[in-house]
């Protein structure tokens, strides 16, 4: 008697432990609308579907070579599929940054991503560093995205950060040509440094002296009228 009771008080403690050490952030769901390779939404079994971002892994954009072709990898494995999700944090999107189960197999979702060469790891922030042994061996493998020829190779964080310069020099090109025009007058009050011309929209500080500019199509006789 002795021995099971010491046994039940064991079960008893582990249970308990488990309880107390249970991440009330994780949830069971059914998966909804995948957007590309890393990110989806899931319906929990009570309440509104959530917003979620897989985590170490970076999937090619849809606008990228192979961005269509992840997103259908990721369909393939889990579109209306039974998943655990587990929450780890959330991005400054609001979205929870996750690793996911799926259900009732338990496949790692990031793994099988990463294994069969649909997704880059982000290797600044990594948290779980196997997965660079599995992005290795897919390299070595020339899978899925790796069989691209290297130009068409772009990590999407370096992709990404391309698209956001678009603006800048979109914004320089259009103040040489008014310059080059003759015609750079300034049709409001400008503060030292910052550099506005016609049409210009104000935005966010793009460093020392610059501020972004977004041209707005504007005939340089309406300007004229507008100041007579």
């Amino acid at each position: 008697m002795r021995v099971v009771r010491a046994w039940s008080f064991v079960a008893a403690a582990c249970l308990l432990s488990a309880a107390t050490y249970a991440d009330e952030r994780d949830f069971s769901g059914t998966v909804g609308r995948i957007f590309d390779g890393d990110s989806f939404l899931v319906r929990p079994e009570k309440g509104r579907d959530v917003d979620v971002r897989l985590q170490d892994i970076d999937a090619p954009e849809k606008s990228q070579p192979y961005g269509n072709t992840a997103r259908a990898a990721l369909v393939k494995l889990i579109a209306d599929r039974k998943v655990f999700v587990d929450v780890l944090d959330t991005d400054r999107y609001g979205r929870k940054v996750v690793r996911v189960y799926r259900e009732p197999d338990r496949l790692d979702v990031v793994k099988a991503m990463v294994r069969d060469g649909h997704v880059w790891v982000y290797r600044r922030t990594i948290h779980d560093r196997a997965l660079i042994a599995l992005e290795d061996a897919a390299r070595a493998k020339r899978s899925g995205l790796w069989a691209l020829p290297e130009e068409d190779r772009l990590p999407p964080w370096q992709y990404r950060y391309l698209q956001r310069q678009q603006p800048k020099r979109s914004s320089r090109v259009a103040l040489e040509r008014a310059q080059a025009g003759g015609f750079h007058q300034a049709i409001a009050p400008v503060t030292p440094g910052v550099v506005v011309f016609p049409g210009a929209e104000r935005g966010r500080e793009a460093g020392p002296g610059w501020t972004i500019v977004v041209p707005q199509p504007v005939e340089v006789a309406d300007q004229l009228d507008a100041q007579r």
